[in-house]
């Protein structure tokens, strides 16, 4: 019997042996029962079960009634199952999509009550990306999703491209959260993308998360076009929680860009918008873009004030540590900077620490110990896969040697400008 569902985009034709076979072989395998010996059991050819265990071969009828009994187990041949599963499958994705949270705590707890039947049918390995989505957003448990997505990759050809689909975008979510496994992140994006349908919400799901992961990959340019991309499909759904997202995102890649004057217009009707009570964008992180801009533009007292409105409105980002106090440095306000550097040190996150205390150095002219705090900070850039700072770390690099007339570190990181720029800069590549 070929399982396949016309409603939706490519499907490839799986039988139901295959999918029986393969979940008798994977509960042979973890009861540790060899081929051989189970064979014996079942009085059986080996070779035969070996077909049957890899669906090229018919389940003689009742066989399934002494497999499920040597193996402890209560396999149920109703069809029904599989759908049952796979509708619960996309109805969480779609929920997922939506940010419907109460609807998929009520979906997860039903689809728990029913979980034993549907994991002991034709169903069982829809089941299990269930499961990883539970361990990735409800339960947050990431050796327990890897011991599931290994499973689930050794049984890959067990599953419809539209079950695939929603598998590789989990994936593409959980290798997200790294920056550091942004490109693994993207690949499975990618996949997912060419299994599903252009107009699915699987697709807008997917268009939505590869704007940040092209932006922390350095791909500005790729990260916008995704951002315009992403607008239509998102109305499609009535998504407007992830187009107010989308919003801010194609703010900072304009600042990314050095497209400073759109950005700050674009933010400022989104704070109009925000204030006269239109939308419900979040204002920590509309004065935080609006720092980071004026940052970069080098506008330091509007960096400075929006910075300080993005603090008192809640923005939790760690980055802004280093706001102020590199502002005062470049307004050439020392005792300032150096008063807010001791602050930071003490507050911030400890990945940003050699930056202020580079900074720090620098005011104090101590060059050993700026050269190397900021060497290790570039570094640690570099290392987690953190573009978005690269430029403006560089370009103060650049300042510190040209003041010392060291040409030949000058020339080491206009290399490495360079190398930013055509995208081929990393943490080996690089020459300082």
């Amino acid at each position: 019997m070929s399982f396949q569902n016309t409603k939706h985009f490519t499907q490839k034709s799986i039988t139901s042996e295959h999918i029986m076979g393969a979940f008798y072989r994977f509960h042979r395998i973890q009861q540790n029962i060899s081929l051989s010996d189970f064979a014996k059991q079942l009085r059986m050819n080996k070779g035969f079960l070996s077909e049957l265990e890899n669906g090229k071969r018919h389940f003689p009828d009742g066989l399934y009634v002494q497999l499920n009994h040597l193996l402890h187990l209560q396999f149920n041949t109703d069809i029904e199952l599989w759908h049952q599963s796979r509708k619960t499958l996309f109805t969480l994705f779609n929920f997922f999509f939506l940010e419907q949270n109460d609807s998929i705590q009520q979906l997860y707890e039903n689809f728990e009550k029913h979980e034993s039947i549907l994991s002991n049918s034709h169903g069982f390995f829809v089941c299990l990306i269930i499961k990883i989505f539970y361990y990735l957003r409800i339960q947050k448990d990431n050796s327990k999703m890897i011991e599931i997505k290994n499973i689930i990759d050794t049984h890959i050809d067990c599953l419809q491209n539209d079950e695939l689909s929603i598998y590789y975008c989990f994936l593409g979510i959980f290798y997200k959260r790294n920056i550091s496994t942004n490109s693994i992140a993207l690949d499975y994006f990618k996949k997912s993308n060419q299994l599903c349908s252009p107009n699915s919400s699987v697709n807008a799901m997917n268009t939505f998360q590869l704007v940040s992961v092209y932006s922390e990959l350095n791909k500005y340019i790729i990260a916008y076009k995704k951002c315009i991309e992403c607008k239509p499909l998102l109305r499609q759904y009535n998504n407007y929680s992830r187009l107010i997202t989308i919003d801010m995102f194609e703010c900072i890649t304009l600042t990314n860009m050095h497209m400073f004057d759109e950005s700050k217009k674009k933010l400022l009707n989104i704070l109009s918008s925000t204030n006269n009570g239109t939308f419900n964008y979040c204002q920590d992180q509309i004065y935080h873009n609006l720092a980071w801009n004026a940052l970069l533009s080098q506008n330091y007292e509007e960096c400075i004030h929006y910075t300080n409105l993005a603090k008192d409105a809640g923005d939790p980002s760690p980055d802004l540590c280093y706001f102020i106090p590199f502002s005062l440095y470049k307004l050439n306000k020392p005792l300032n900077a150096l008063n807010e550097c001791s602050k930071a040190i003490k507050e911030c996150d400890h990945f940003y620490i050699p930056f202020i205390e580079a900074i720090s150095a620098k005011i104090q002219n101590k060059n050993n110990d700026f050269e190397t705090k900021i060497n290790t900070y570039y570094k640690s850039l570099l290392k987690n896969s953190n573009y978005e700072d690269i430029p403006l770390i560089q370009n103060f690099i650049l300042d510190y040697y040209e003041k010392v007339h060291d040409k030949e570190m000058m020339i080491n990181i206009l290399k490495d400008i360079k190398l930013n720029n055509e995208d081929k800069l990393n943490f080996k590549t690089s020459l300082l």
